[in-house]
C-alpha cells in the first residue's frame, strides 16, 4: 500500500492534492493541528508566514487562518476530508496535543475505519490510547533513542505500526536496518517506511519485502517501481 505524503502534487495539503491521491488509489497522509476555535486542519507546519510575518496556527481561528493564507482553498479541515473520502485510507500524523480528543471524536462521528493515527511523541500515544482502545496507533521513529523503547510501547499502547525513516540506513548500516525491520515485524507490528532526505526510489527495491506500506513523497514513481519489481518475479 502506498500513502501519499501531504497528497499528490502541488499544492500539497490541498483538497486538490488529496483528491488526486484518492483517485489514483493511494492513501493520504496529513499533519493535524487545532485552531484557536477548535477546528482541526491539515497543515504541515505550526505556523504560516505572510510577508515576512509568522503566525501560529494554534493562535488563529479558522476564519483568520483562511483570511491570511495565500490561497484560501488550500486550508483543509480534517472534517472535510472525512466527509469527502469516507472510504479512503488515512494517516493522520497528529502534531498538536490539544487535537487528540477532537480527532478521536471526528473519527467516531464519521465512522472512519481505515485510519492510522501516528505521532512522534510517547505522551501523545498515551493520550490517544486512553481515549480510544480500538484506534490503530503508529509510532514514528525520529530519534535513535526511541528504538530500545519499542517493545515497551508495543505492550503498553498496543501499537499497530512503526513508521521508520529510510534515512536510518546511514546511522546503523543497511544490514542492521533490515534486521531492525524484521525485529519490528516479529513483534507483530506493521512497518511504514518513509523518507526524510534520501532518495526513496533508490531504496524501495531493497526494502519492499519488509515494508507493509510506504508513506511516499513520490507515490506515482513508487507505484510504478513496485509494479515493475512484482513483474520481475
Amino acid at each position: 500500500m502506498i500513502i501519499a505524503h501531504r497528497g499528490l502534487g502541488e499544492p500539497e495539503n490541498s483538497m486538490l492534492s488529496f483528491k488526486r491521491a484518492v483517485k489514483r488509489g493511494f492513501g493520504i497522509e496529513f499533519d493535524v493541528w487545532r485552531t484557536a476555535d477548535g477546528e482541526l486542519v491539515a497543515m504541515h507546519d505550526p505556523e504560516i508566514s505572510i510577508n515576512g510575518e509568522r503566525y501560529s496556527v494554534k493562535e488563529l481561528t479558522f476564519g483568520e487562518l483562511k483570511a491570511l493564507a495565500v490561497s484560501r482553498e488550500h486550508i483543509v479541515k480534517i472534517e472535510e476530508l472525512f466527509r469527502k473520502f469516507p472510504d479512503a485510507l488515512f494517516n493522520a500524523d497528529i502534531k498538536d496535543a490539544e487535537a487528540v480528543e477532537d480527532l478521536g471524536e471526528l473519527i467516531r462521528n464519521y465512522e472512519i475505519e481505515k485510519v492510522i493515527v501516528s505521532t512522534t511523541e510517547i505522551e501523545m500515544l498515551k493520550a490517544l490510547r486512553a481515549r480510544d482502545k480500538k484506534l490503530k496507533l503508529a509510532f514514528s521513529i525520529v530519534r535513535r533513542s526511541d528504538v530500545p523503547k519499542v517493545p515497551l510501547l508495543k505492550r503498553r499502547f498496543r501499537i499497530f505500526a512503526l513508521h521508520v525513516p529510510i534515512d536510518g540506513i546511514f546511522y546503523v548500516g543497511f544490514a542492521n536496518f533490515r534486521f531492525l525491520l524484521k525485529w519490528i515485524r516479529g513483534m507483530g507490528m506493521k512497518v511504514g517506511l518513509w523518507s526524510y532526505e534520501v532518495d526513496e526510489l533508490k531504496y524501495v527495491p531493497l526494502l519492499a519485502d519488509l515494508g507493509d506500506y510506504f508513506i511516499s513523497n513520490r507515490p506515482l514513481d513508487v507505484k510504478n517501481l513496485l509494479t515493475r519489481l512484482k513483474g520481475d518475479f
